[in-house]
């Protein structure tokens, strides 16, 4: 088991590790994502990398590019960053982010029409809603809804008339508009790992249908209406270089080999899903169903079994065990407390992770140049009072592809569950600093 340069980072990555630093900044505040880590975060690897080779990168590589963070910024730099996707609302979300021909005159233009086609209709919607889906609308035999009716013909009103804009670049912005002002109108937030109902739900004042509207367009005319201003102001004095492009849709784990070279990147800076029995599909479901990014279960089942196997929602059959010696300790006292865990599938969902993790090293290695950086935002799990070390275990796959570990930064200690916090003090999240061979 090889010992690897452990640092404390706490001071320096703390305060800039966290999408929350993005909530007023510029095109960031356009959707407000749970996961992620700030602007400052990106430029500081940037800088450090400027400072090792003596220029700035010039291709750098996303596998996991959530809202678009990483791609947006470098973006900002005028860095060509190519950067993949698996969900379909996220991909729209980085992929509106990402354009740079946005205009006032336009935005304006094309906002009016929609106001003028929700003020004219005045659709009756044939019910249930949703049928696929039972929890999202309000109707008799159910206990709890994420809509309430009048609430829910509002954003239907408004997904409607974003149908009929002739331009898909607006479609994209307006439904990324929607999508921001989803959860406020809702009956639920979003709570770690899944969505949860807000306190007193049932008391709450509703959103009526036309309330929901001025909403929407509030948003449309403050928000993304300053920053295309802004956007619109850049470009005035030179045309701004786009990643829009070099974004793609699916699986990174099967799209890598065919949208990106050998000895092509100059830097990867990312954040893969963490072991935390979390499916991040669920944290977005009510986008994903209302705005029609998903339309029945099983589309729901093809997007899960395309994401890292960091959840218990698929059950992934037989997995071997990659080669880790971090990872067999761990896995054979996990064994031993197997009865006592709260989802049989949780072992093989370990398996399933570091598997994924071995199939993106051995991708990272041929695309990455030699002297290449790597920068692994992770962190520890616990199942049963186990600490899985995936800091160590990373490290130890990454050796494998003949990929260097430079050091493992602290970056924060972050909570176990409620059930483990008596037994295990925190668990670390981490940035692994890497450079290809």
């Amino acid at each position: 088991m090889a010992n690897f340069l452990v640092n404390d980072y706490t001071e320096i990555y703390g305060p800039i590790m966290k999408f929350g630093q993005n909530k007023n900044e510029y095109i960031h505040r356009w959707y407000p994502f749970v996961e992620g880590y700030s602007r400052e975060f990106i430029e500081n690897i940037v800088a450090e990398y400027t400072a090792i080779h003596g220029e700035k990168p010039k291709v750098c590589l996303e596998p996991f590019s959530g809202s678009g963070t990483t791609a947006l910024e470098l973006q900002k730099m005028n860095i060509l960053c190519y950067a993949f996707e698996v969900s379909p609302f996220m991909y729209n979300l980085s992929k509106v982010k990402l354009e740079t021909k946005y205009t006032v005159r336009n935005l304006k233009k094309y906002t009016n029409i929609l106001q003028q086609y929700i003020n004219k209709q005045n659709i009756v919607y044939d019910e249930p809603f949703f049928p696929q889906f039972k929890t999202i609308a309000e109707k008799e035999k159910i206990e709890k809804w994420n809509f309430n009716k009048e609430s829910l013909y509002g954003v239907m009103d408004i997904k409607n008339a974003i149908q009929q804009i002739p331009n898909r670049e607006y479609r994209e912005l307006f439904m990324v508009a929607l999508a921001s002002i989803l959860l406020e109108v809702s009956n639920v937030y979003r709570n770690g790992k899944c969505i949860s109902y807000k306190k007193g739900w049932k008391e709450l004042p509703s959103f009526n249908r036309s309330q929901v509207h001025e909403i929407f367009f509030k948003r449309l005319n403050t928000v993304f209406l300053e920053d295309i201003e802004r956007l619109n102001g850049y470009n005035k004095k030179k045309v701004l270089f786009s990643n829009k492009r070099y974004l793609f849709n699916g699986d990174v784990r099967r799209l890598l080999s065919s949208k990106v070279e050998d000895d092509s990147i100059d830097l990867v800076i990312t954040s893969p899903p963490y072991l935390n029995s979390r499916d991040y599909t669920d944290t977005y479901m009510v986008e994903l169903r209302v705005l029609g990014y998903l339309n029945t279960p099983e589309q729901v089942r093809n997007l899960r079994s395309k994401t890292i196997r960091s959840h218990v929602q698929v059950k992934w059959g037989c997995i071997d065990v990659v080669d880790s010696d971090t990872l067999s300790d761990t896995l054979l006292i996990m064994k031993n407390n197997e009865k006592n865990m709260w989802n049989k599938e949780i072992i093989n969902m370990i398996k399933g992770y570091f598997d994924d993790m071995d199939l993106l090293f051995a991708e990272l290695h041929r695309v990455v140049k030699r002297d290449g950086l790597i920068f692994f935002n992770i962190a520890n799990s616990a199942y049963c009072n186990t600490i899985i070390k995936v800091d160590e275990i990373v490290c130890e796959i990454a050796q494998n592809h003949n990929i260097s570990i430079k050091e493992i930064r602290h970056a924060r200690k972050i909570n176990p569950s409620s059930q483990q916090k008596d037994s295990i003090d925190g668990l670390w999240e981490s940035v692994i600093v890497m450079c290809n061979l």
